[in-house]
């Protein structure tokens, strides 16, 4: 295999393994309000996606009454919307604490972050690693649809990574880096440039302005917007 040129670091990669203290500051409650009002957008976009009645609507053409929400069916598409958005949240919050042992945060610091106990974060999160053992050889990441591997050059102190973008690309670094965050920094990167965002179904996303309403087969035929 080719000998691969090792990247420099910038100003930034020597600055990774400094962890500020205290890392965060707590949101206020407006910023709070704000990210609930989001996490609400989300969910009842994909319910009107996914709901039966909603999507009744959709293929006769035409946007459900806003009153479709308060019926129970409904709710319940949305209440599985939830249930997906709090495993989405788990897998997250994996990924991240991987990456953040990995850079060299402690499971007590994980802890006090998500809200519980030293021993609580290394059960949940066992492979993130710990500030008092060395680096790991590798680590992996998914996001934005696709998924990477950062690891150790054999023999020297460089990393590179490999990765499979949501849109099928696989890569490898042409290059390695002199960090470890130097490697995760270009993994990252193109896994967020291969994302690719997905239609809930084909032909059908057009503006609900520019087709024509049939009602006359539809459950809300007989009611008014």
């Amino acid at each position: 295999m080719e000998q691969q040129e090792t990247v420099g670091n910038d100003a930034s990669a020597g600055d990774a393994a400094r962890l500020y203290d205290p890392a965060w500051r707590e949101p206020d409650d407006l910023e709070i309000a704000e990210l609930f009002d989001q996490m609400r957008s989300v969910a009842n976009t994909l319910a009107r996606r996914i709901s039966a009645r909603s999507r009744e609507c959709m293929d006769n053409d035409h946007t459900a009454p806003a009153g479709v929400t308060q019926y129970a069916d409904w709710q319940l598409a949305h209440l599985r919307v939830l249930r997906y958005m709090q495993e989405a949240v788990q897998e997250l919050a994996a990924d991240t604490a991987q990456t953040a042992g990995g850079m060299g945060a402690s499971y007590g610091q994980m802890g006090v972050a998500w809200g519980i106990s030293r021993q609580a974060a290394r059960k949940k999160w066992p492979q993130a690693g710990d500030t008092g053992e060395p680096l790991p050889e590798t680590i992996s990441i998914e996001r934005y649809g696709g998924s990477a591997e950062v690891s150790r050059v054999p023999g020297r102190s460089s990393w590179t990574w490999t990765g499979r973008g949501c849109d099928g690309t696989d890569q490898q670094a042409a290059q390695s880096c002199d960090s470890l965050w130097a490697a995760l920094t270009a993994a990252d990167a193109f896994l967020r440039e291969h994302f690719v965002g997905l239609g809930w179904r084909d032909g059908v996303d057009v503006p609900f302005a520019l087709v024509v309403p049939d009602r006359k087969t539809c459950w809300c035929a007989d009611i008014d917007d």
